[in-house]
């Protein structure tokens, strides 16, 4: 008959349970250096992606701008040594067709609605039309998406521009066609917005409706 003797299972049981405490010891730190890693290289062109690390399995999540920048934040993700499994809980921009992008201008201020894209082209765009109708109140209540068109900032400034000549009215853009609707705030604004849509616009802009209507003539005198 073969005995066991009576150090050997308690022994067995010490030695699991070290284990185990080492593990979960062991298991923060880990879980500490993947994420500071894996965070700091997402920091240089990832911004927007933000991660959860268990253990050596990483959980991206966030609102991607692209999907470059996606397939961008999960190639860094699973080329970091230590990482095992990677999972995308990530999310896209909506992608909007035709991009939008409005300038209303009334008593009340300048409202910026419509279509802006991720980045710096939100506080650009402020910017301008404070450059461009300075003193006056605006309003931002413009939403990121995805689909601008190329050379949007170009055009989206050029109606910033056209805006500021008018009295009141809205200027418009959806995807490259560009659409005026209002009174001219003179002769002289009225015939630079009517000359400029003659021309080529910026950023391949073409021209939609126009209903520009002149200033009114006082019957003073």
């Amino acid at each position: 008959m073969h005995i066991v003797k009576s150090w050997f299972w308690p022994g067995i049981i010490t030695v699991a349970c070290l284990t185990t405490l080492a593990g979960w010891f062991l298991a923060e730190p880990v879980d500490r250096q993947l994420t500071e890693t894996v965070s700091t290289a997402l920091e240089v062109d990832n911004g927007w992606a933000s991660i959860e690390v268990e253990g050596r399995d990483l959980t991206l999540k966030g609102v991607a701008p692209s999907e470059e920048a996606l397939a961008s934040a999960l190639k860094i993700a699973n080329e970091t040594n230590g990482i095992r499994v990677v999972e995308n809980a990530a999310t896209l921009l909506p992608l909007i067709d035709p991009f939008s992008f409005v300038v209303t201008k009334s008593d009340q201020g300048i409202l910026l609605s419509g279509n802006v894209p991720y980045g710096d082209t939100r506080a650009k765009l402020l910017a301008a039309a404070e450059s461009a109708m300075p003193g006056i109140d605006i309003i931002d209540e413009m939403a990121v998406a995805r689909g601008a068109p190329k050379g949007f900032i170009e055009l989206a400034n050029f109606a910033l521009q056209q805006a500021s000549q008018l009295v009141s009215g809205e200027v418009s853009l959806a995807g490259e066609s560009y659409s005026i609707d209002g009174t001219a705030a003179n002769a002289a604004d009225y015939e630079s917005i009517t000359n400029a849509l003659k021309t080529q616009l910026p950023g391949n802009g073409k021209v939609g409706d126009v209903k520009l209507a002149p200033p009114a003539v006082s019957n003073a005198g």
